[in-house]
């Protein structure tokens, strides 16, 4: 008697997408998402209209009072930074915002579990996210930051210590000040992967970038001398943007020095989000 072998069917197998064409699509589908939410375009209009307008009203003030101003103000008087610093100083506060949007929105709307079913793959995923963010905020201080410069500049130009391109350390200060601004985000996108919360990443931020650097002047001075070039935010901005030596303080690193310490402090913190990111259930 012939036994009759029954099976149960199996699907056939979907190749899976190779890694270009997969992060191609993820990116395109977050490019679509952060422009499908308004918080991103509040974000980047407060970011581009308080780094003018901290230029405009900061230069227009200098320039008002130049010629009341003694000659050690003038000498410590750094035009290209003034018209800078503010981009630092207040986009930091707007970039963390959007940083943190931009990953934990999905955690408290229940989108992160559609998502990962359409890109399963978890470090693509956060990769996309974080890679369409920091173009995004880049490119926007990039453009804000040259326009309060020019725009700063000739404010000052009655004067005659406006700063141009050409000079050292200016074209440097324009491009950090928007770089900051954008590892600030970053930052803030790492937190996010780990807290997965709005307020605990935002909290966690701003802790980091403003508290941290306060509380640490309370150390002796010595102490505070040895530890304030390895903490970020605070007075990092003024070496970030600052063009001359003469303000610049004794005990912090280099413009691009303290820029990596706070870089490394942004990646340290993405790869533990992203390993979180990867272990953990959505």
């Amino acid at each position: 008697m012939a036994a009759v072998m029954t099976g149960r069917a199996r699907p056939s197998a979907v190749p899976p997408q190779d890694l270009r064409t997969a992060l191609t699509g993820t990116l395109r589908s977050e490019v679509t998402k952060i422009r499908s939410v308004r918080s991103t375009y509040w974000s980047l209009f407060l970011l581009v209209a308080l780094g003018i307008a901290w230029s405009v009203l900061f230069c227009a003030g200098e320039a008002s009072r130049w010629p009341h101003m003694s000659a050690q103000d003038r000498v410590g008087f750094d035009p290209a930074q003034a018209s800078v610093v503010g981009l630092a100083l207040l986009g930091q506060l707007v970039i963390v915002v959007l940083g943190t949007l931009t990953i934990t929105s999905e955690y408290s709307t229940g989108m992160i579990r559609t998502s990962l079913t359409v890109m399963p793959r978890r470090l693509i995923l956060g990769a996309a996210k974080a890679s369409v963010f920091t173009a995004i905020a880049l490119v926007v201080a990039l453009l804000t930051s040259f326009a309060a410069f020019f725009i700063g500049q000739a404010l000052l130009s009655a004067t005659h210590v406006a700063a141009t391109l050409s000079q050292p350390g200016v074209l440097r200060a324009v491009i950090g000040a928007a770089s900051y601004v954008a590892l600030c985000g970053l930052f803030a996108f790492g937190l996010g992967l780990i807290l997965r919360s709005t307020a605990g990443a935002m909290a966690a931020a701003y802790g980091v970038l403003f508290l941290v650097p306060q509380l640490a002047k309370a150390l002796p001075s010595s102490w505070y001398a040895e530890v304030v070039r390895w903490l970020p935010g605070g007075e990092v901005i003024n070496a970030i943007t600052g063009t001359q030596s003469v303000s610049s303080n004794p005990d912090l690193f280099s413009a691009w020095g303290e820029f990596a310490v706070f870089g490394a402090y942004t990646v340290a913190v993405l790869v533990g989000g992203a390993v979180l990111f990867h272990r953990r259930d959505a």
